[in-house]
């Protein structure tokens, strides 16, 4: 009689909601969504050029504050909990899209992306007071200058030496320069969000686990709670 092999039993990856899984965290200012339209009809040009570059979903655009990574699932909710007093101090601000780069480098572009201007001064405040905030709260948070951007594409492992003047070639193209800042005027910033990356199959996906109102033009009015 053979001796039966034994089965194979799949390991399953842990559930990413679980209660005791660190999560990958971030802070951010989400694009309102005309912007979101307007940035995936940009992606969308550019893609056209068939470049190694893996495009982000246009649903996805914000602009990042603090990237804070892998956290403990306690140390979240204290963030959660903790920093609409400090979003709250600061007021509400306009931004406009306008113009492309990368980083690091025109030559050896890893990063794709489409500048915001505006009202950036206020931007920045916004950045420097959570990341203090962030840091008051042991967190490991940038606290130098911000460049206001939201990235669009990062370029795969390996790409030709010639992609970067390929890039550069096409983001002096009058008409796509044009484009970018084709979003019906400035668009108004009025929350943070504290956000969750998740893998999904074929790459990740955004999680919002909490909204932080920032304050009105009219100084004295009380910040609203983080809400989920």
């Amino acid at each position: 009689m053979r001796n039966k092999k034994p089965k194979f039993h799949k390991e399953r990856p842990p559930d990413q909601r679980g209660v005791d899984i660190t999560q990958r965290l971030f802070v951010a200012i989400p694009m309102p969504p005309h912007v979101q339209q307007h940035i995936g009809r940009l992606t969308g040009m550019l893609a056209s050029h068939d470049w190694p570059v893996r495009w982000v979903g246009a649903e996805s655009a914000h602009l990042t504050l603090h990237f804070l990574g892998d956290t403990e699932p306690e140390r979240a909710e204290l963030l959660r909990l903790a920093l609409g007093s400090t979003v709250g101090k600061n007021s509400a601000f306009s931004l406009e899209t306008s113009g492309f780069g990368v980083f690091p480098e025109p030559k050896q572009p890893r990063v794709l992306w489409v500048g915001l201007k505006g009202e950036t001064e206020n931007l920045r405040q916004l950045h420097m007071s959570v990341g203090k905030h962030l840091e008051q709260l042991d967190f490991d948070a940038d606290t130098s200058r911000l460049f206001p951007h939201v990235t669009l594409g990062r370029v795969r492992d390996n790409p030709p030496p010639t992609l970067g003047a390929a890039v550069q070639r096409s983001f002096a193209d009058p008409a796509l320069n044009a484009a970018s800042t084709e979003t019906g005027g400035p668009f108004d910033v009025t929350e943070v969000q504290l956000i969750r990356t998740l893998l999904v199959r074929g790459g990740t996906t955004h999680e919002i686990l909490a909204r932080f109102r920032l304050g009105p033009v009219v100084t004295g009015e009380k910040s609203p709670s983080p809400t989920s």
